[in-house]
């Protein structure tokens, strides 16, 4: 019998059709490859089909230009193929390729926010005010707003994570569930090798079950190597062409220069900077479109972190039930996100890329992290005034870069 649900809340239906709003104009407005590595991986579509075999990256971006992604795994890229033969018989402009490619990531956004819904009612949240903020944050963090809206396999990856999340939140004692386990993990693999961090918190998830004795530990073993030898099938052939091409695992970091800072220090100050930066507010095609807008997410973050402080009650007043019952999974979600953190920073000290969006994958732990700290802030309708703050962020956020695109633009083409 099917489960029925009760309506959206009207702030958390408000927060999405915004979101939705921001993606579009951002889809139709924004120049050509005005967004990050957006050139590079428009390129490899392409090329997959002008010459109907994977490309090959050039080391230290010096080959043809614009062809640093041709190493990433190929899963989107393939998916986008069809769109693109359409886009090629059917307009004269390669603007209206751009165009149709990026509606494929707004329609990946949609299908994550309803993952996001499901993965709420999993957890029996019911809270009016963690909804807003976990959907405020999933339709209208800035950085969000603009790279979904974008031609960028993260757009893949994030959905995909967003599944397995499901998933590992509903966990069953079957063989049927750990293969589909399995074939999700290998197709987030298969479309960016960062989705190896999962494998630690399926891990974790299964350890925490079989020590609780919800599964026996010969029954719980069986269901992880069931999971994780689907998932590295699956990914094994790219990796093996990877070795065979570049002889290392991670090609990705051929790409770039290392970085040389003028102490540790300050390498390690400068990535956790970018990182927070570009998580907030950030679009244009190096993410040079930024400040003072990051600003307002780093005030939010700060009064987050010193909310429970001004709470009246004791934090453990605000513990729902429902919060209780999910422990292990926060634990997990908690673990997935550290890792996720440390191999942003990890790439912006070594070559300087540690970008806000490779935490998107697990937005949706994140918001719920924070969602935790941040309502218990001792204010009357808060959900309210959170729906202002998301609302306001991405529709400023979103004028003041198309105001700065033409430049930016200009630039690029200059």
């Amino acid at each position: 019998m099917e489960t029925k649900h009760p309506p959206l809340h009207p702030l958390v239906l408000t927060v999405i059709a915004v979101g939705l709003l921001c993606r579009l104009v951002f889809l139709y407005f924004t120049p050509a490859f005005c967004a990050p590595d957006e050139h590079s991986h428009f390129n490899y579509v392409k090329q997959l089909v002008e010459n109907h075999a994977f490309p090959v990256m050039a080391p230290l971006r010096t080959g043809p230009a614009n062809t640093w992604e041709n190493c990433q795994s190929p899963l989107y890229y393939l998916s986008l193929v069809p769109l693109y033969r359409v886009a090629e018989s059917v307009f004269a402009e390669p603007t209206a390729a751009v165009r149709l490619l990026r509606s494929a990531s707004v329609l990946l956004w949609l299908f994550n926010i309803w993952l996001g819904m499901t993965l709420l009612r999993r957890l029996q949240i019911k809270d009016v005010f963690t909804w807003v903020f976990v959907m405020g944050m999933a339709s209208l963090l800035p950085t969000y707003t603009f790279t979904s809206s974008s031609i960028n396999n993260d757009n893949l990856l994030e959905p995909l994570c967003g599944v397995l999340l499901c998933l590992v939140v509903r966990r069953k004692p079957t063989l049927g569930h750990a293969t589909l386990l399995g074939l999700v993990l290998g197709c987030a693999l298969l479309t960016k090798q960062s989705a190896a961090v999962f494998v630690p918190m399926i891990v974790l998830l299964t350890a925490q079950d079989c020590f609780c004795q919800r599964v026996r530990w010969s029954t719980g073993a069986a269901q992880l190597g069931v999971t994780l030898v689907i998932g590295g099938l699956m990914y094994a052939p790219w990796v093996l062409r990877n070795w065979h091409l570049y002889h290392t695992l991670t090609p990705e970091l051929l790409a770039d220069q290392p970085k040389v800072w003028p102490s540790a220090a300050y390498g390690i100050a400068s990535a956790i900077h970018n990182l927070t930066k570009t998580f907030w507010a950030v679009s244009g095609v190096a993410n040079d479109i930024s400040y003072p807008f990051p600003l307002a997410g780093m005030l939010l973050l700060l009064l987050i972190f010193i909310a429970p402080h001004l709470a009246a009650k004791p934090a453990l007043e605000f513990a729902a039930p429902e919060e209780k019952a999910s422990r292990p999974v926060t634990v997990a979600f908690s673990f997935a996100v550290l890792l996720y953190i440390a191999l942003a920073l990890k790439f912006g000290y070594f070559i300087g890329m540690g970008q806000g969006r490779y935490l998107f994958p697990v937005l949706f732990p994140i918001a719920l992290l924070l969602a935790a700290r941040l309502r218990r802030l001792p204010v009357k309708n808060l959900e309210l005034w959170l729906t202002g703050f998301w609302v306001a962020y991405a529709v400023s956020f979103m004028i003041f870069s198309l105001c700065r695109f033409p430049d930016h633009y200009a630039i690029l083409g200059s």
